[in-house]
């Protein structure tokens, strides 16, 4: 139970109760409040108490009865503006008295529907009580010790997503007639993207809520497509009967549907024509692939990915394949542990060589969890050197003994679109229909045997360190066998010309693990069940605390979702946590943690509390040979507080990793539970979970993408294309973000050298990549280099690097939130130099890789600067002139690995605050309010989770995770409830409030 929970898409951090109970406290003290004024409404997307102000109640009822001396009991009855949520929802409360929290238990009462708040330790007098439920704005009222036989009534009010959400699904069921359907399955932008200004997720939790008050929506049929916060917020909801598939489509955050009728495969062209009409832009493909391939028996995860990569196409589901039999064939070695608490380590690595514009890039590095942030993938366009979009290499590297073995996989299209056609007598290429079709048939293959649609092409072993680097690429100096060798290495990539003249040995295929025992839907999401009350359980009998349902203080984070078992994969066991506590991703109370497909099944449960950083834990690991769970202990205790404080204890750390959390996630597990106890908002907590951890070095990426949406403005046949430099965790809040990928075609990775990086435009800055800002129409772009310092945070106050760590990230999270802390000493500094109008062959230049000495900035600084106007007068009379072949609605989406067009959109940033990279100065190369900005040699080192632990390039040497980074910007509201709360802090000294609160 928390109020600073995100609800309505926006901060609301600790301080926040603080500033409502000392505005109440002073509104009583000063006679402000008039015994007519009723209610307070906290609004939750602004942070501010509206409505007539706090005073005593005037109650509508009685029975509930005032207990003896030092306990006493209230009763309170909550409506909500949906009055249906009543059946699925449990409201939270906080019970303030005498500025302290105060111990209750709450028990329904069913005859007269009202909650029956138990108190401990109340002594008379004011009492404050805050109801609040997700997706709902929280409500707090005082009343007077006397009138606790009073009934004190709450009336929620939806958020503006959330009513959106709401409304557009009730009309769906209306149209669709959710409950004769066989299943139906919800699609929807909603999350990241932006409505009214603010994120969308809480639209989400609607769909959820409703579809389990009807028993119409699984929340794992809830599907959430990754796009921007600039794009529209577009819904689809999908009916299926038999093979038919009927859909209703919402677009641009309209309760209006631009569609209603068929979206199966079997269509007609007529119809296909009508739909595709009918739905604007590039979603029209996402929502039909996704839904065919969801009736076709597509896999959960499948369709997760699917999600992420923005749709269904031969390259997702090719990927898939690919990594299917990687998996058989050259599985990750790991170390035995006979007897051992934790589960098996990895002895091998995988690394990806990629080529982007085919989306099985996409698949790699989704279901490795080979992100680019974490230096898991390199990929420039290097079919130059004979690759091909199709082929993926990957190096399953030895770091102990610095050898490897590099397998290079594809699929052959030309093959299988063949085998397809003489199967059906249908030619894929023939348009949308027959793309969808061909799908189809994929999903049949690879739910039969995925590994027949993969070619291995190239089986090499022995690659050594100095192969590996070249490949990979570089940072900082490399020595091969204590003999220095260049300064550092660009990264190659898939440069099969280099790869071919090695003339490395031939490896050979392990022999494929017996295949396992299925396990039904029913029996995985029973595993989330089991997990969730045996939390429930510990946490009663270590703590006396009953963690009830949409408790708000309490999360349940899994890798449920991504890790496998028997082969299979696991997202349906959140089904099973969301049915014990109610919670979602969209609360923030059921979080799954991007982790590779082969790593254990594991659950950890954490309970926080406003007053403190202390933040409870148990720890579970499923074990499918027994089907039961390992239950993490700490000198026999099984509730372990994993705060601040024990962070900064390093004896405490090694123990807690040895016993607690033996599984080497501590990391990833400790730094998501930490930071979400400081209430990050959604778009920051989805790039944690896909990061797999939380960092200072993934938080850059926020910030830079905000100046990117407000310098860079989308406008029609506008998309943007990255072509990363200086590689770390940032680059995967940039992929997230701006809804960029390798397998979209729009996410390159050249690894360079840190001498190669130094920016002239900002004092101790360095360039992290090359921006293009493409039109597809015109056929040319706007390209600029995007440079970056890092913030000053002070952790002298800390002795571990875990405890100074989480003070960076806390101060990261403050900084976007736009709240102030004392710890940052200097913000950071984005820039965009160098900008140029270039070319298609230009362009396409910037995307080379495997050239001698080519680097993009460099190239890029090199062109002419000429203007718009002048370019394209040059290119009068060129290819440029040709019609655009999206123009015909009959087969626009059939080249599906193209996406030359995935980020088009005509939709603005929304508006935000000045800034301090929003002003000119900010973008320059003196602005005085960062020149004591931290290097990176003294800012923190990261985990080695963040570094690529398979080259000299990274443990101690490579710097580039490790610090404090961003440049604070952060939308209106947020300011303005940090302007407005400035004046209550004085308030706070005088009073001295304090916290204490523990559930029962």
């Amino acid at each position: 139970m928390n109020i600073f929970s995100n609800f309505g898409g926006d901060i609301i951090k600790k301080q926040v109760v603080l500033f409502i109970t000392l505005i109440a406290c002073l509104m009583l003290v000063i006679g402000a409040v008039s015994a007519s004024d009723t209610d307070a409404l906290f609004d939750s997307q602004n942070g501010l108490l509206i409505g007539n102000g706090i005073s005593d109640i005037q109650a509508d009822g009685s029975n509930a009865v005032e207990a003896a001396s030092n306990s006493a009991s209230v009763s309170v009855k909550v409506n909500y503006e949906y009055a249906d949520d009543a059946y699925e929802l449990v409201p939270d409360f906080y019970l303030i008295s005498n500025n302290t929290y105060l111990n209750f238990t709450k028990t329904y009462d069913v005859n007269n529907r009202n909650y029956v708040l138990s108190l401990d330790n109340f002594n008379g007098g004011k009492l404050n009580i805050t109801a609040m439920t997700a997706g709902y704005g929280s409500q707090a009222k005082i009343i007077n010790g006397a009138d606790l036989s009073k009934i004190v009534t709450f009336d929620l009010k939806a958020s503006e997503a959330y009513k959106l959400g709401r409304t557009v699904t009730e009309i769906a069921d209306n149209k669709l007639d959710f409950k004769n359907a066989d299943d139906v399955l919800a699609i929807t932008t909603a999350g990241v993207a932006k409505y009214n200004g603010k994120l969308s997720e809480d639209a989400m939790e609607a769909i959820v809520n409703y579809g389990s008050i009807h028993n119409c929506i699984a929340y794992s049929n809830v599907i959430m497509l990754r796009q921007s916060a600039t794009d529209p917020v577009d819904f689809a909801f999908i009916a299926r009967n038999g093979k038919e598939l009927n859909a209703i489509v919402f677009q641009n955050g309209s309760t209006s549907y631009s569609y209603l009728g068929t979206i199966s495969e079997d269509m007609s062209k007529a119809d296909w024509n009508k739909y595709y009409n009918a739905v604007v832009g590039e979603n029209a493909w996402s929502f039909a692939s996704l839904a065919n391939g969801w009736s076709a028996g597509v896999s959960r995860e499948i369709l997760q990915e699917a999600a992420f990569h923005g749709h269904i196409c031969e390259g997702t589901l090719g990927g898939y394949s690919i990594i299917q039999a990687l998996l058989k064939y050259y599985p990750p070695e790991q170390e035995t542990n006979p007897g051992g608490v934790g589960s098996p380590a990895d002895v091998t690595a995988y690394k990806v060589l990629g080529v982007p514009g085919g989306s099985d890039d996409d698949a790699a590095i989704f279901f490795l969890d080979d992100t680019i942030g974490k230096t898991g993938y390199t990929g420039m366009n290097t079919t130059n050197t004979g690759a091909t979009e199709n082929m993926i290499g990957f190096i399953r590297w030895y770091s102990a003994t610095k050898t490897g073995d590099l397998i290079i996989m594809t699929f052959n299209s030309t093959n299988l679109k063949n085998m397809f056609t003489k199967e059906t007598g249908i030619n894929p290429d023939d348009g949308s229909l027959e793309e969808l079709k061909y799908c189809s048939w994929w999903i049949d293959q690879i739910n039969k045997n995925p590994e027949k649609l993969v070619d291995i092409l190239y089986e090499f072993t022995g690659l050594n360190q100095e192969q590996y680097n070249w490949l990979m690429g570089t940072t900082e100096n490399v020595t091969y066998d204590g003999e220095p060798a260049e300064y550092g290495l660009d990264g190659h990539g898939l440069d099969l010309e280099y790869i071919l003249s090695l003339g490395l040995d031939k490896a050979t295929r392990a022999t494929p693990a017996d295949t396992q025992a299925k396990l039904s839907d029913a029996e995985i999401k029973q595993i989330g069940i089991d997990a969730a009350n045996e939390a429930k359980k510990i946490f009663n009998e270590e703590l006396g605390i009953d963690i009830d349902r949409d408790d708000v203080d309490f999360l349940a984070l899994t890798d449920a979702g991504y890790a496998f078992l028997n082969g299979q994969d696991t997202v349906i066991a959140r089904d099973g946590l969301y049915e014990v506590f109610g919670g979602t991703l969209y609360s923030q109370n059921v979080l799954s943690l991007h982790q590779a497909v082969w790593k254990p099944l594991w659950f950890a449960f954490a309970l926080r509390y406003p007053d403190s950083d202390a933040v409870n834990m148990v720890y579970l690991r499923y074990n499918p040979d027994t089907k039961d769970f390992f239950v993490g202990e700490l000198d026999g205790d099984r509730v372990v507080d994993i705060g601040f404080d024990t962070l900064n204890n390093a004896t405490k750390l090694r123990a807690i990793e040895k016993s607690f959390v033996p599984d080497g996630n501590w990391f990833n597990v400790q730094t998501i539970v930490n930071a979400w106890n400081e209430h990050p908002i959604f778009d920051q907590m989805a790039t944690f979970l896909y990061h797999a951890h939380v960092c200072p070095g993934v938080q850059p990426g926020f910030f830079i993408t905000d100046y990117i949406q407000e310098k860079y403005p989308l406008g029609e046949n506008e998309s943007y294309t990255y072509i990363a430099s200086n590689i770390f965790c940032k680059d995967d809040s940039l992929t997230y973000l701006l809804d960029l990928s390798p397998g979209l075609g729009t996410f390159y990775v050249q690894k360079l050298p840190s001498n190669e990086t130094i920016s002239p435009y900002i004092e101790g800055g360095n360039y992290q990549g090359v921006l293009v800002v493409w039109d597809d129409n015109l056929k040319v772009g706007k390209a600029s280099t995007v440079s970056f310092k890092w913030a000053t945070i002070d952790n002298s106050m800390y002795s571990t690097s875990e405890a100074a760590r989480a003070n960076q990230i806390r101060a990261y999270i403050n900084m976007y939130a736009g709240i102030e802390d004392e710890h940052i000493k200097a913000m950071p500094v984005v820039s965009t130099d160098d900008e140029r109008w270039i070319t298609e062959e230009q362009f396409n230049m910037l995307k080379q890789g495997a050239g001698d000495d080519f680097n993009a900035i460099t190239y890029l600084k090199s062109l002419d600067d000429i203007s718009k106007e002048d370019l394209l007068k040059s290119m009068q009379g060129d290819a440029s002139g040709e019609s655009n072949s999206n123009s015909t609605n009959t087969n626009s989406n059939s080249n599906s690995n193209s996406n030359s067009n995935s980020n088009s959109n005509s939709y603005a940033p929304a508006s935000r605050s000045t800034s301090s990279y929003s002003s000119s100065s900010s973008v320059g190369t003196s602005s005085p309010v960062v020149a004591s900005a931290q290097t990176a040699e003294e800012a923190v080192d990261e985990s080695a989770d963040d570094k690529s632990k398979d080259s000299k390039d990274s443990p101690s040497a490579a710097k580039s995770y490790e610090v404090s980074k961003s440049p604070a910007t952060k939308s209106a509201d947020s300011n303005s409830l940090i302007y407005a709360l400035v004046g209550v802090l004085a308030i706070g000294a005088v009073l001295g409030v304090g916290y204490m609160k523990r559930k029962k």
